[in-house]
């Protein structure tokens, strides 16, 4: 396999596939983003003599409430900052692994293929969107190897809290006696980061020409069936408070078809919703 490359592993998922790859004994590098910063090209020359075999690409703008507020960022670092990544790879004649994110907008039909309409419906899928479209470009006429991992809603322990579950496990956990959201109707496919890291890990091995693959759990669960879950694990009956109010762009209900890596890669989610909430209760 040689050296990996990690970029963004100060980030959540970043630093817990850092952690996942320590417990396999597997080498890596992950500068700082002081050292390497994916605007600047100074910063990634440095690299261009390093013996690098495969590079993940974690780093990046998330949370789309931001992306509203500041899109020029976010198609700045996710788009082209992405495209930096991809030409030191190209000049390593390094494989790479891009970690993308949920592109589809508001779906016609559950479960959502690859091979779905992609209707981006904020900046940061966009930009992602944007990324993903640079990967296939450079795969086909450059013959580079990448591949991109689509994930549907990321979550696990150490996660910051404006994230809905952080958000929810905070408030079943502390000493209140109401759990208060946005809205109880909207519904994700939630995904736990130790699923997520197996599907980067097998990239490291299976990487080869341009792969696409959606990584979700292939169910979805309502804001407050993720809360009825979160206050069984605990233990506790809290009263619920909806605002009643709709997020902009809000999308009523998302399911990964993850049935292309299932079949290609043999990679299956492993951790439930209620196995994840719990693991996510004990840090």
């Amino acid at each position: 396999m040689g050296n990996v490359l990690i970029t963004g592993g100060s980030g959540f998922i970043g630093s817990c596939f850092k952690a996942h790859l320590k417990g396999k004994g597997i080498d890596f590098l992950a500068p700082a983003s002081e050292e390497f910063d994916v605007l600047k090209l100074e910063d990634i020359d440095q690299w261009k003599d390093r013996d690098i075999n495969h590079v993940i690409h974690f780093a990046g703008r998330t949370f789309v409430p931001d992306s509203w507020e500041k899109p020029e960022e976010f198609f700045a670092v996710n788009t082209y900052g992405t495209l930096n990544v991809i030409k030191l790879c190209r000049v390593l004649g390094a494989k790479m692994t891009y970690i993308s994110a949920y592109v589809y907008g508001q779906p016609k039909s559950n479960p959502i293929s690859e091979d779905a309409r992609v209707n981006p419906n904020n900046p940061y899928a966009e930009s992602k969107y944007m990324a993903e479209e640079l990967c296939r470009f450079f795969c086909g006429h450059f013959r580079m190897d990448i591949t991109v991992l689509r994930l549907f809603n990321v979550y696990g322990p150490n996660q910051r809290e404006d994230f809905l579950i952080p958000s929810i496990i905070s408030q079943v956990l502390d000493g209140g006696d109401v759990v208060r959201v946005q809205n109880l109707d909207p519904r994700r496919d939630y995904i736990f980061i130790d699923d997520v890291c197996r599907a980067v890990e097998m990239s490291l091995y299976k990487t080869k020409g341009y792969q696409l693959y959606n990584i979700g759990s292939g169910r979805s669960f309502s804001v407050g069936e993720v809360i009825e879950a979160a206050q069984k694990a605990a233990g506790t009956k809290k009263r619920i408070s909806s605002e009643n109010s709709v997020r902009r762009n809000e999308l009523n209900d998302v399911v990964a078809d993850i049935s292309r890596i299932g079949c290609e890669w043999g990679w299956y989610p492993e951790v439930s919703l209620e196995q994840g909430l719990a693991r996510c209760m004990e840090v």
